[in-house]
């Protein structure tokens, strides 16, 4: 039987469920995030040894023992992008163990979770709409993820807005990585490349501070690295300031 704390973690993770995407680890929750969302104190040094003692370890034994989805495969270090090897050696994986993991995230989407929990659980409160622009209140953080890393890599450091490249000492160069619609309250952007553009440090606050509009052909596109128009759309609906 599953308790209550390995409970709890399923009900978030069958909440988040509509936003995964199979095989896109951008999509995932974080052992932090989960940690955030349900209110966890830290009780070991990393975030996934903490989790595990508070419900994760028993919500996969019990997905193991009743032959249903590995949905604990949502839950993954930021830092790799990758669930902790516990979760592959728990299902006696070690090879092909990417496309396991794919596929049980695929049953994971389609299965119906209804019956194993006891409330849906609601990641961002009913009545928080976005607020009118002159209530929001921007705070600019730098982010430097593996996921910014990758968008600011594929675009060779150079700025999709004016095409500037900052060279810096040693041979160096820099970029910055923003969220076109932003993350965290009011906006809840999801954290995945698709919402991602490679700027400049000028673009990046014209971007956060709605001086500018983004118009997709004017962008510098790069080989796998798509933008979605529903992102772009979003900036220039809430977040530009004509």
């Amino acid at each position: 039987m599953l308790d209550e704390q390995g409970r709890k973690i399923l009900e978030v993770l069958v909440a988040h469920l509509p936003k995964v995407r199979a095989g896109k680890p951008e999509t995932y929750l974080g052992y932090k995030k989960i940690h955030e969302i349900l209110g966890l104190p830290q009780l070991r040094e990393r975030w996934g040894e903490s989790l595990k003692v508070q419900g994760l370890s028993s919500l996969a034994e019990w997905t193991k023992s009743n032959e249903l989805p590995a949905i604990t495969g949502l839950i993954i270090s930021m830092e790799t992008y990758e669930p902790g090897e516990g979760y592959f050696s728990l299902f006696n994986k070690s090879e092909n163990i990417y496309e396991w993991w794919k596929g049980e995230i695929e049953k994971s989407k389609a299965f119906d979770w209804s019956p194993y929990i006891q409330e849906e659980f609601n990641l961002v409160p009913a009545d928080l709409t976005v607020p009118d622009r002159k209530d929001i209140t921007i705070s600019r953080i730098i982010r430097d993820t593996p996921l910014s890393r990758r968008v600011k890599s594929l675009n060779n450091q150079q700025c999709q807005i004016c095409g500037i490249s900052i060279e810096m000492p040693a041979g160096k160069k820099y970029s910055e990585a923003h969220h076109i619609k932003p993350l965290g309250q009011p906006h809840n952007g999801p954290d995945i490349i698709e919402n991602m553009i490679c700027v400049c440090p000028n673009h990046h606050a014209m971007l956060d501070y709605g001086a500018i509009k983004l118009v997709a052909s004017n962008l510098l596109f790069k080989p796998n690295h798509s933008i979605s128009e529903e992102f772009i759309n979003y900036h220039n609906e809430y977040i530009h300031k004509p």
